[in-house]
């Protein structure tokens, strides 16, 4: 019996091994494609202006704010106003928002009554920032064509103005092209923490890239560097405390966090709705069960660790994992899962389930919100569970093929160990062995997220397939 498989016994007759006829893309090709995503981006933010347009004329008024689809945690606080009062809905308020957000929040209303003066600022805000991740993830990524499932997102189309959740966003996405050095900016950790220390007090899902820089970091894949996280870790709590001593309502705002935890788009908010239990039995059960998940992702990522860790595979894991049992999952939540879903995802009927899953939703809890103002109007609680949970099986579906990227990379790390050990006996080919063993991919893939299995290159001038 043959010790090798039959694929690899018809290479020859088949024209060789998979991407060997691959080539690299050119600089003009690169640069039109960069041109076309990034007026995809822009066309996607004048869509989400377009989305705002008509409640910027109506001072946010309700209930045709949520009808329009542009209410949202900013606007609602600034007018001191609260959440309607619709079953598996949080208070929300002033109280509510993040330490930066209530901050921004008092500071603009000692500038100005007008809602639509201070949303104008939130949306140029969120504008830049969304630009700022645009550039960052065409800086990260080499294989671009998964970026569209960003650029065109209805996530973003949704959130623009709803809170800085973008700014905090793209901090943290230039967090992790700070800390690896993607060409031509280099590695500067202490740059890393200081943006990650900033976006936690918008929303603490940054301490999970945090966690997954730091995870990561030391184990490098074939196209990420090590990088020791210290200092990254330094600067993160030196900027925290800074940020803490000048904003002394972080500890009361987790305490209203707790205790008004159970949001739309969770198990626990469809458990609510449905009447079984109330928010405050069932927020610190699924607070506690989505740590769970944030333990056992970093416990079964520090296993498979010796044969490399991607930062964003590893950043889509945790904040998916994470999001999955959380007992808030509004739609500003999702888009810290959009761009790192991207770069460790790369099956188009995935994104493609997950985008709309996302628009149904972001659709549907606005809908569900004019039953607080209105009893006949607006979207029965029923129906908003069931987008709901058709879109947390979107998420598992999302998580189950992020973890593929893992276990995918595991298998694969030997065999190209092998190969490269092979073509340096043979002196065949000239692929690029680097000092760990491991071939140098020169493809197109994605720098930062893509672990995708590739055979070894073969020749000058010929790329992988990833």
């Amino acid at each position: 019996m043959p010790s090798n498989p039959s694929t690899r016994i018809a290479e020859p007759l088949l024209g060789g091994p998979d991407g060997i006829h691959l080539g690299f893309a050119g600089a003009h090709f690169r640069r039109v494609q960069a041109y076309i995503f990034t007026a995809l981006l822009g066309a996607t933010t004048v869509l989400a202006l377009a989305l705002q347009a008509p409640c910027l004329g109506s001072d946010y008024a309700q209930p045709s704010a949520s009808a329009r689809m542009c209410a949202g945690p900013l606007s609602t606080a600034f007018l001191g106003h609260l959440n309607p009062e619709v079953p598996g809905r949080a208070i929300g308020g002033e109280a509510g928002l993040s330490v930066i957000d209530a901050r921004f929040v008092t500071s603009m209303q000692a500038l100005t009554d007008d809602v639509s003066v201070f949303m104008s600022f939130v949306l140029i805000l969120n504008v830049i920032a969304v630009a700022a991740l645009g550039v960052g993830l065409l800086i990260i990524a080499r294989q671009r064509a998964w970026l569209v499932a960003v650029f065109a997102s209805p996530v973003i189309l949704f959130t623009l103005g709803s809170t800085l959740d973008p700014v905090a966003l793209a901090l943290s996405v230039w967090a992790l092209i700070m800390f690896i050095g993607s060409p031509p900016l280099r590695s500067r950790p202490w740059a890393s923490g200081v943006l990650l220390g900033a976006a936690v007090f918008i929303n603490p899902l940054a301490l999970l890239v945090l966690l997954a820089l730091c995870l990561a970091g030391p184990h490098p894949t074939r196209a990420v560097p090590a990088r020791d996280p210290r200092m990254m870790i330094a600067t993160t709590a030196v900027t925290s405390a800074l940020i803490l001593i000048v904003d002394g309502t972080a500890i009361d705002r987790i305490r209203q966090w707790l205790s008004d935890a159970v949001d739309g788009g969770s198990f626990a908010s469809i458990l609510v709705m449905a009447r079984i239990g109330s928010a405050e039995v069932w927020g610190p059960v699924w607070v506690a069960a989505a740590g769970g998940v944030v333990v056992a992702v970093t416990i079964a990522m520090v296993i498979v660790r010796r044969n490399g860790l991607d930062p964003a595979v590893a950043a889509c894991l945790l904040i998916g994992g994470c999001l999955l049992l959380s007992p808030a999952m509004m739609p500003w939540d999702s888009l810290w899962l959009l761009p790192f879903l991207v770069l460790a995802v790369h099956r188009w009927w995935v994104l493609i389930v997950w985008a709309l899953a996302e628009a149904s939703f972001a659709i549907a809890i606005h809908l569900g919100d004019i039953i607080g103002f209105e009893r006949d109007s607006g979207l029965e609680p029923a129906f908003v569970a069931l987008f709901t949970l058709l879109r947390l099986f979107a998420l598992v579906a999302a998580i189950i093929f992020a973890g593929e990227n893992l276990h995918r990379q595991r298998i694969s790390a030997p065999r190209r160990i092998a190969a490269a050990s092979a073509t340096g006996r043979s002196g065949l080919g000239r692929a690029d062995v680097g000092r760990s063993g491991t071939v140098r991919s020169t493809a197109t893939g994605s720098g930062a997220g893509s672990t995708e299995d590739a055979a070894p290159a073969r020749g000058r001038g010929h790329g992988v397939r990833t």
